[in-house]
């Protein structure tokens, strides 16, 4: 849900994988929004990741000189991952499976008033809200209504792919792993912690989280950021799990 960290978000619940798309234009800028985040996590030292958003683009990486990095083609609707280290680029695509939930997910949300001292974020103050799943608690998200909008909007599309490739692989997940907030977060409802606005700030009962650093709108952005690296190995998700893809190729 929140670790945009180039592979941990690649498994969220089941295995997928992504790879990247490339920007042609008439020259070497382009504006957009850069986005940073302090993730963490259980046994795990702090680290910050990076989300920049422009029309027809969306890049995950881990800041500055980033080489692995998801990128989210906006208008192909199709996300890549890039791996620098096997030099492979892995496409994921939109899937049309209908899969029900092996039992009844019984969804709650409740407003608290921790934020009532909070200061404001860009002259909108958040709010807290508490989720839960068949009356166990799965997650707190502190959201700011209004504040980037754009990116809300990117994300909600992200989400809606990667819950479609979670959704294939749900027949293979053993009964004793379909856990009520896993399943409502990676495929059953998965958009439903942005409901409220922009998250500035979002954890699990796991000790999993996020929180806003920064953000920058309307920044100058190279657009070989958006570019694939040429030569690398290309495949789908599909190719891989049906074991179509040769890496000593």
């Amino acid at each position: 849900m929140y670790c945009y960290r180039s592979m941990g978000l690649l498994f969220a619940l089941f295995l997928v994988w992504l790879a990247p798309a490339g920007a042609q234009a008439s020259t070497d800028e382009l504006k957009g929004t850069v986005v940073i985040f302090a993730e963490y996590e259980k046994n795990v030292d702090p680290y910050q990741t990076r989300v920049i958003l422009t029309d027809e683009y969306m890049r995950f990486d881990d800041g500055e000189g980033s080489v692995d990095f998801i990128l989210f083609d906006r208008r192909a609707n199709i996300i890549f991952n890039i791996n620098s280290d096997e030099q492979t680029i892995m496409s994921v695509s939109p899937q049309r499976s209908k899969v029900v939930p092996p039992f009844e997910l019984k969804q709650g949300v409740q407003k608290l008033d921790s934020t009532d001292d909070a200061p404001t974020i860009a002259g909108i103050k958040p709010q807290h809200y508490v989720f839960s799943t068949n009356r166990q608690h799965c997650y707190d998200v502190v959201a700011a209504e209004g504040l980037l909008n754009d990116v809300l909007v990117a994300t909600r599309a992200f989400n809606s792919i990667i819950a479609s490739q979670n959704a294939t692989t749900l027949q293979y997940l053993p009964a004793d792993q379909q856990d009520p907030c896993e399943l409502s977060r990676n495929i059953f409802s998965y958009n439903r912690y942005l409901q409220f606005g922009f998250p500035v700030q979002e954890w699990d009962s796991k000790g999993k989280g996020r929180a806003l650093m920064d953000f920058k709108e309307n920044v100058t952005l190279d657009k070989k950021l958006f570019v694939l690296p040429t030569g690398y190995k290309q495949f789908s998700v599909q190719d891989f799990r049906e074991g179509r893809v040769d890496f000593n190729e």
